[in-house]
């Protein structure tokens, strides 16, 4: 694997964020896989509330008979019922936000009362964890209610809306593994620049999307099942073939093939090797 400078990686991964293209709700219609939505377990759906919609932006809604945050290319899915933790200790660490001012943005969550944090989180002890702790202006990590912790990057394209998705983060001491699991999975590809703790892969049709940090803490990580993010959705074209060929890839479905009528669609359940649980949808961005 390659290593490179933090500051070299931080500049990389601050030029593929500006160069990712914004977008309304789930409008990527040719790829046939995108990352559609995040369950979450929320004590209170009206703190949630304050915390996607009047913070950060979203837009309350309901999908079928669900409660949902409605953000540009991703829905947050809400289940009140009290986490069994937060997404710190998962193998899912945060999601991804762009935003053209990340400053401003910032000030916002904190005058709200929220709280930030860092990308690799600390050691026990220790109170940063460089290379990524801090906020360098183009970037910060915050932490929602129930502890669900978010990234905003900076989106410098012509006219960019407020806010919109821009990826889903894991994490793992076996993180290239990790990252070569759901390359093998979703059909993605290696992206260049990884390091000695951060590797990436692309969607088809898509681009940058799933990124993998390592893991520093001595502390053993869990899957997300019950936790304040439960598990991330992946809106598939054809779902049905698409389970057909993850079983022929070796990969169990941990649910069958089904319909949800609580959202209306179609959808199926796999689990990672490492407890992340992941839903396969199709019919969100009908």
């Amino acid at each position: 694997m390659l290593t490179k400078p933090w500051r070299l990686w931080t500049a990389s991964m601050a030029l593929a964020a500006l160069g990712a293209p914004a977008g309304a709700e789930l409008t990527n219609e040719a790829a046939p896989v995108i990352v559609g939505h995040y369950h979450l377990n929320v004590t209170s759906i009206p703190e949630h509330r304050r915390f996607w919609v009047d913070t950060l932006g979203g837009k309350a809604i309901k999908i079928g008979s669900v409660e949902a945050v409605e953000f540009p290319d991703v829905y947050l899915l809400l289940h009140e019922a009290a986490p069994t933790g937060p997404t710190r200790g998962t193998t899912f660490d945060h999601i991804g936000f762009a935003v053209p001012d990340v400053p401003a943005l910032t000030t916002k969550v904190v005058a709200n009362g929220y709280t930030l944090t860092v990308g690799r989180e600390p050691a026990p002890g220790e109170t940063a964890s460089p290379p990524t702790a801090g906020n360098y202006g183009r970037f910060s990590y915050l932490v929602g209610p129930d502890g669900v912790k978010v990234e905003l990057v900076t989106n410098a394209a012509e006219n960019p809306p407020p806010i919109t998705h821009h990826h889903v983060h894991f994490v793992n001491r076996q993180f290239v593994e990790m990252q070569q699991w759901y390359m093998k999975a979703f059909n993605a590809t290696l992206r260049d620049g990884q390091t000695d703790f951060f590797i990436g892969a692309d969607l088809p049709g898509v681009g940058y999307m799933l990124n993998y940090f390592s893991w520093l803490p001595n502390e053993a990580l869990v899957g997300t099942e019950g936790r304040a993010v439960d598990h991330v959705g992946f809106e598939v074209r054809n779902l049905r073939a698409f389970c057909a060929e993850l079983e022929a890839k070796g990969i169990a479905l941990a649910e069958p093939y089904r319909r949800d009528e609580a959202l209306g669609v179609s959808v199926a359940t796999i689990v990672d090797p490492w407890g992340t649980i992941i839903e396969l949808t199709e019919g969100l961005r009908d």
